[in-house]
């Protein structure tokens, strides 16, 4: 995650690898800026080159973090391989719930 790749006030950008090789480094990042953020994420994803079930995980508690300070966290823009493993774990973020849920 490039931590200064700031899109707005309303969303972040995830670049890169979020494997388990490098799921300490995005978690730090990624967790802080979630909370940094006085309202609802959107969490652009377009950028990731690679995505497993760590990848996964640091999102699914990144949106727990926002859910604890009352907001929510959305993924907009997921990448074909964020996608994949969406679909695979049957984990829907923002408008892909209706898609998942039917």
């Amino acid at each position: 995650m490039d931590q200064d790749q700031k899109l707005s006030k309303r969303e972040l950008r995830v670049d890169g690898e979020m494997t388990i090789y490098r799921a300490n480094e995005v978690a730090q990042t990624l967790f802080a800026a979630v909370r940094a953020h006085a309202g609802d994420v959107s969490l652009d994803m377009s950028e990731v080159t690679e995505f497993d079930t760590a990848g996964l995980q640091l999102v699914l508690m990144a949106r727990r973090v926002a859910e604890a300070n009352g907001h929510r966290l959305d993924v907009v823009q997921p990448s074909e391989c964020v996608s994949d493993v969406l679909r695979l774990c049957n984990v829907a973020f923002g408008n892909d719930q209706a898609e998942l849920a039917s």
